[in-house]
């Protein structure tokens, strides 16, 4: 799969914050469940993984800046995973596309990257776990 550094390199962030545990994710059927003790990254159901961009972009962030790199142009990147079929987007009737489609969960619906399950997971393990 052909995907950019610094989409690449989201992804790899992502995945390290997904093994860390003190972050997890929760399941759109328990959305009410949240531990006051760990970060929630986001929910997910059958077919997808919604990521809270406040969260996972700051999150991501501050990794980066504690190693002296740069933050991620998250336009660019968001760019790029779309290029590569890993989100989901929304079409605007101006011919624009919106990256952080709307989904409601509980009671509040909020913007998500929302992130193909099946694809999301096929990456990981063959780009982070089968390094070289």
């Amino acid at each position: 799969m052909n995907i950019g550094i610094e989409a690449c390199c989201f992804m790899r962030l992502l995945k390290n914050l997904l093994d860390d545990d003190s972050n997890y994710l929760l399941s759109v059927k328990k959305h009410m469940n949240v531990h006051p003790d760990k970060n929630l990254l986001g929910y997910y159901d059958r077919d997808y993984i919604y990521f809270i961009p406040s969260v996972v972009v700051g999150m991501c962030d501050n990794i980066l800046i504690q190693h002296r790199a740069a933050p991620l142009n998250m336009q660019k990147v968001l760019k790029q995973l779309f290029r590569c079929n890993l989100i989901k987007v929304h079409w605007v009737l101006t011919d624009e596309v919106r990256y952080r489609p709307q989904k409601r969960i509980g009671k509040t619906r909020r913007r998500y990257i929302t992130f193909y399950k099946k694809q999301f997971t096929k990456f990981i393990a063959r780009e982070c776990y089968c390094e070289s």
